[in-house]
C-alpha cells in the first residue's frame, strides 16, 4: 500500500489497469489547455476588436464559451473514441461498464460538472459555482483514489471507467 489509500494490483487477469489519478489529473491539464489557451486568445481578440474586451460582458462570455467548448470536447471525443487528446497522451481510455466506447449520454453524465464553469463570470454565482466545482473535484480526486477500481464519483453516475491503454 502506498499513499493513503489502497492501491489496485498493477494486473489483474482479465481486466486492465484503471487510470492512476496523477496520470487522470495530467491528461485533463493538459486537454483543458488545450481548449482553453485557443479559446482564450480567440475569444480575446474578438472581444477587443468589437471593444468588449475590458467589459463585464467579456469576463462574463469568455468563460461561459470555454466552459461549453470544454464540455463539448470532452463529450465529442469520449462519446467517439473514449480518448481526449490528454488522455491519449498518457495512454488512457474511458470505457463504458461493457469495455466499449462510452455513449453521448455517459460522456455527458461523466462530465456535466463542467457546466459549472458556464457561471464563473457571474458576480456571486461565479463564486459559488466556483465553490461546487472545487467540491466536485475533490469528491472526484477522493473516490479515484480511494475504490479499488479507480472509479470516481462521475464514473459512477455515468456507468464508466477509465483504464491504462494496453
Amino acid at each position: 500500500m502506498t499513499g493513503p489509500f489502497p492501491q489496485q494490483p498493477a494486473s489483474q487477469p482479465g481486466r486492465a489497469r484503471s487510470g492512476h489519478l496523477i496520470e487522470r489529473f495530467v491528461a485533463r491539464l493538459l486537454d483543458g489547455l488545450i481548449v482553453g489557451i485557443p479559446m482564450g486568445v480567440v475569444l480575446g481578440a474578438v472581444l477587443g476588436v468589437l471593444g468588449l474586451a475590458d467589459e463585464t460582458i467579456g469576463a462574463v462570455v469568455v468563460p461561459a464559451v470555454v466552459g461549453v467548448a470544454l464540455l463539448a470536447y470532452y463529450v465529442h471525443f469520449e462519446s467517439t473514441t473514449g480518448q481526449t487528446i490528454g488522455k491519449k497522451v498518457m495512454s488512457l481510455r474511458t470505457t463504458s461498464s461493457s469495455g466499449g466506447v462510452p455513449d453521448q449520454q455517459q460522456a455527458i453524465k461523466r462530465n456535466v460538472w463542467i457546466a459549472l464553469s458556464i457561471f464563473s463570470g457571474i458576480p456571486v454565482l461565479g463564486i459559488l459555482t466556483g465553490l461546487g466545482s472545487l467540491a466536485v473535484v475533490v469528491a472526484i480526486a477522493v473516490t479515484i483514489g480511494g475504490n479499488a477500481l479507480g472509479r470516481g464519483l462521475h464514473d459512477e453516475f455515468a456507468g464508466t471507467t477509465v483504464v491504462r491503454d494496453a
